[in-house]
């Protein structure tokens, strides 16, 4: 059961908030859609268009190609996927270097924790009725920073032979962030020994295993925080983590902010204020 709320619509660009819940019927676009940006913040699903396959998830994003019919399958099979849909017009899809001829139908684009958090802020932004001009300016903040970021990371393309052996060991750790898969483990859903995964992991993605899961047990929290959730310590063993000190520990290491001051940070930001944020943080 797909919830859909749009929460902007402007000439240019149309977001959409989606809250995929259990039981799921229908799950795919059969085309005649425009171009969209896919950005996760709960959960988890893997987007299939043709013989490519993307694992949508938090820390990365999911670009689809205007008109392209895609299927959608959940490893979390009755979990709760959130995600933002961002729809974006020629216009923009131009300015971004995703039109013409050799524009991909179906791309990933992996980033960091801070994206995260500011694809976080510029929903619960919205969600507060800002000013169409100012959400514009964040979403462009956002898109940019995202195609910026990818453009480095997708350097490091996975060699052919490893890449289902990484894609199933990502779908593991997401689709049970919440337990401590060991080593061992892993490698046997990858089918090979635990130093051959971690070494072609690490080439794969840019991260170890640890810092993977960590980004998943964050980026989660981060959207529930910004969809308000107010238990931190319910919160932290949903994701995860032992308690909410480690929790709080791990923001602080990653965003600067403790779980509360990112709550309420999100709870009262302004989108202009976010956007001149991002532009400042690339200039530097």
């Amino acid at each position: 059961m797909s919830i859909l709320h749009t929460v902007l619509r402007s000439p240019h660009v149309e977001v959409i908030n989606q809250e995929c819940r259990y039981p799921r019927v229908n799950c795919g676009g059969g085309g005649g859609e425009p171009a969209r940006f896919l950005f996760t913040r709960c959960g988890s699903f893997a987007l299939s268009v043709g013989r490519q396959a993307c694992l949508a998830r938090p820390g990365q994003v999911v670009f689809v190609g205007k008109d392209v019919e895609y299927r959608v399958k959940h490893p979390d099979d009755r979990g709760c996927d959130c995600c933002t849909d961002v729809w974006v017009d020629e216009a923009w899809l131009d300015a971004l270097g995703l039109a013409g001829a050799g524009a991909p139908d179906c791309r990933e684009f992996p980033h960091g924790l801070p994206l995260q958090d500011a694809h976080v802020e510029m929903l619960a932004g919205m969600r507060r009725c800002a000013d169409a001009l100012d959400a514009e300016e964040a979403v462009l903040a956002v898109l940019d920073g995202l195609m910026a970021g990818g453009a480095a990371r997708l350097a490091a393309v996975r060699r052919a032979s490893t890449r289902g052996q990484v894609r199933r060991v990502e779908e593991a750790i997401v689709a049970r962030s919440g337990e401590n898969l060991d080593l061992d483990e892993l490698a046997r859903v990858a089918g090979c020994s635990p130093f051959h995964l971690c070494r072609i992991f690490r080439q794969g993605t840019g991260q170890s295993l640890r810092q993977f899961r960590l980004q998943q047990r964050l980026g989660s929290a981060l959207g529930r925080l910004g969809d308000g959730e107010d238990d931190l310590a319910a919160l932290a063993c949903d994701v995860g983590f032992s308690s909410h000190s480690h929790m709080a520990d791990a923001f602080r290491k990653v965003l600067g902010e403790s779980p509360s001051e990112v709550r309420e940070r999100l709870r009262t930001s302004e989108l202009r204020e976010l956007g001149r944020r991002l532009v400042s943080r690339r200039r530097h």
